[in-house]
């Protein structure tokens, strides 16, 4: 499958979509990363969940002959005289099922501002249209509350266990 990807542009944000080019630098030269991304990259960047070793596993499923993963990096738009701010990141891993898992991740500071929300809300808009999926799952950890109203706010309903340990499964379904 074939996609042109463009930014999405949300009330707040742009989501600037992931390459390989980008992850490496982000992984090996900070400054180039910033440089490319045409964007100020906070010094806390990147959120807990995204590790070296997790940004490697996310350029392999880019390489792979097909494609099996999609991501975007959260830019904040600021005054007009001062660079966006990368403040998270989300996308979509497609799984061998066919089934589509939506992830994301924010910086703490950026956190209960409703940026997850709107992002997760432009992603989802973006993989019925593009990439034509009526569902779409999400796993997460009961404890994190902000991350399931997220998921709630953005029309996902509870399933029950995740398939790893400790964590739940919500589902959305297109509505016809």
């Amino acid at each position: 499958m074939s996609l042109i990807f463009f930014p999405i542009e949300t009330e707040r944000m742009s989501l600037i979509p992931a390459t390989v080019k980008l992850y490496l630098l982000e992984l090996h030269d900070r400054p180039a990363f910033a440089s490319n991304l045409n964007a100020y990259v906070p010094a806390e960047w990147p959120p807990d969940q995204i590790t070296p070793d997790v940004i490697e596993e996310f350029i392999g499923r880019m390489r792979a002959k097909d494609r099996k993963m999609w991501s975007f990096y959260w830019l904040l738009h600021r005054k007009a005289s001062e660079l966006p701010v990368l403040i998270g990141s989300g996308g979509f891993l497609a799984h061998e099922t066919g089934t589509l898992e939506i992830g994301y991740s924010i910086l703490s500071g950026y956190q209960n501002k409703g940026y997850a929300t709107e992002a997760v809300r432009s992603m989802i808009q973006w993989a019925l249209s593009s990439l034509k999926e009526d569902c779409i799952i999400a796993n997460t950890y009961p404890h994190l509350k902000a991350s399931v109203r997220v998921l709630e706010k953005n029309g996902f309903h509870f399933k029950g266990n995740g398939k790893e340990e400790g964590t739940i499964t919500y589902e959305f379904r297109r509505e016809n």
